[in-house]
């Protein structure tokens, strides 16, 4: 009886660890542990994207805005990154390049998956992709917001910042899921 007890009292450790901390958290992620040095909380929200194109000219172009229901994020957004599960074929994915200075808005981001080809050239196009919000609240420091402003605009497709490809001026309003996307 003794070991049985110990063995369901380890399992329900392991149990709530596993809940406490879901698939990725903040011992995991880098940019949530970085995060976390420069603000005292960190909130994180999910998009999940999956867009296949069979048919040859039938090209997959949406912008998206996030809502974030049934409550607000907790703190103001630091950093929206964007990673790549799966891209196959033509595709593209971030931010709007900006025309002209302070035109870009960091809640709006969009994607593309393209195909061409001809009746003997039936290949496909797929983008699979998570796009990850992070709010911060309670700066340590004065240079906190300072970090968020430089890992947005590093020129990388994880900071969306490689954008390439046609921009759907429709922009459609989808929810956001709170916390990481499951693995």
């Amino acid at each position: 009886m003794g070991i049985s007890f110990l063995r369901c009292t380890l399992a329900a450790i392991a149990g709530l660890a596993a809940l406490t901390t879901g698939p990725a958290g903040a011992a995991t992620d880098p940019d949530e542990a970085e995060f976390l040095k420069h603000f005292e909380r960190v909130d994180v929200w999910h998009f999940p994207v999956d867009t296949t194109v069979r048919y040859n000219d039938q090209d997959a172009v949406v912008a998206r805005e996030l809502v974030f229901q049934p409550e607000p994020p907790k703190g103001e957004l630091c950093y929206v990154r964007f990673d790549l599960v799966h891209g196959e074929g033509d595709y593209g994915y971030g931010f709007k390049p900006a025309g002209a200075p302070g035109e870009r808005k960091n809640t709006v981001w969009g994607t593309n998956v393209l195909k061409r080809g001809t009746v003997l050239d039936q290949y496909y196009s797929a983008l699979r992709l998570n796009v990850i919000y992070f709010f911060a609240d309670g700066p340590k420091s004065e240079g906190a917001k300072e970090v968020c402003a430089r890992k947005q605009a590093a020129p990388t497709p994880e900071a969306g910042n490689a954008y390439k490809g046609p921009w759907s001026d429709l922009v459609t309003r989808v929810r956001a899921v709170h916390g990481w996307p499951r693995k």
